[in-house]
């Protein structure tokens, strides 16, 4: 179904939603898979499959995708197909998310995959002026913090460089669990120091306290944060402190970090008063789009479309986007209730 409102999505990972034809020309081109590798080889070493089985086994399908983009070229070709394949799609702001130092391999620096991400969003914006767009810079946990220390710095002096020109805030991403995220402070302390907003993976396959520790670091928002539902008093701080919650049906339920479509979390929280919004996470590895999260809301959860606006109008409050442009979406999205 298309829904006709102004929709907006603030956890799209750029790696994970590439287009299939584009990057599957790049990898051709870039000698990344065999000649004779057919489009639908190559989905099937992206798309996850139904017998994903963990939220690593689901972070495997980005090796690819991440591989593609090594060069400016590619990061400025496929950014700029993603947001013109949204703004199509009726999605009027999106906050685009990577992590700058996976695209360091061939010798670009992480200021030069930000500066190239960010022509493509800016080309495809002046293309499409119906859809404004933002980005996220996501820091790492591959292990232990002092594995890539210095990289996850770089990327917080990186988003302070573009503060203002593109970049919008910062985020920590990555298998949950890994490492305590109090290895991590010193980060978020100079992005505070710098004026970087942050949002924090947290309670995706993790437990309610991997929020509350997100809360302890300060994080404005919660990816996914599904897990806080199970301790009430972690839950009731995320209510209380109005933290908005990035939720994305589908990739949690591939991940096996929600048991169902019926039983996902983001209902209760709704109806607790906690502040969600729906996403799509990664609409190619996922094999989705916003209208298609939308279905499955209104198909297992029993959600309306006025619930639908009300996500978006929580999405509108909770963006890191400048106070003009939430007041022009805020009002239009109460004009459609």
């Amino acid at each position: 179904m298309e829904y006709l409102f102004p929709k907006i999505d603030l956890h799209v990972h750029l790696d994970g939603s590439l287009t299939l034809k584009l990057a599957y020309a790049l990898a051709q081109d870039r000698q990344l898979i065999a000649s004779d590798c057919t489009l639908e080889q190559f989905r099937e070493r992206i798309v996850v499959g139904r017998d994903n089985g963990s939220l690593n086994e689901f972070l495997a399908r980005f090796e690819l995708p991440i591989a593609i983009l090594q060069d400016e070229e590619a990061l400025v070709l496929c950014t700029r197909e993603l947001v013109k394949t949204l703004a199509l799609q009726g999605l009027e702001y999106v906050e685009l998310r990577f992590a700058p130092q996976f695209h360091t391999q061939k010798g670009l620096t992480q200021h030069q995959a930000v500066k190239a991400v960010i022509k493509g969003m800016r080309i495809a914006m002046c293309e499409h002026p119906q859809i404004k767009v933002g980005l996220i810079l996501c820091m790492m946990t591959l292990g232990e913090p002092s594995l890539n220390h210095e990289a996850n710095l770089e990327t917080i002096q990186t988003a302070r460089d573009f503060k203002g020109k593109g970049v919008v805030a910062v985020d920590l991403a990555g298998a949950e669990g890994i490492t305590p995220m109090e290895g991590y402070r010193d980060c978020f302390e100079l992005a505070k120091e710098y004026g970087i907003p942050y949002t924090i993976h947290a309670g995706e396959s993790g437990p309610a306290a991997s929020v509350k520790s997100a809360l302890e670091l300060g994080a404005s928002r919660i990816g996914h944060g599904g897990h806080c539902l199970e301790d009430s008093a972690v839950m009731q701080e995320v209510i209380d402190k109005k933290i908005p919650l990035e939720m994305c049906l589908t990739s949690n339920v591939q991940c096996r970090n929600q048991l169902s479509y019926s039983d996902h979390a983001l209902k209760p929280l709704m109806e607790r008063g906690a502040v969600v919004t729906l996403n799509t996470d990664n609409m190619t590895i996922s094999d989705t789009t916003l209208d298609q999260e939308y279905d499955k809301a209104v198909r297992y959860l029993g959600l309306t479309r006025e619930d639908l606006i009300h996500l978006n109008l929580n999405s509108v409050r909770a963006a890191f986007a400048d106070k003009e442009l939430k007041q022009q979406l805020t009002r239009r999205l109460m004009e459609c209730l």
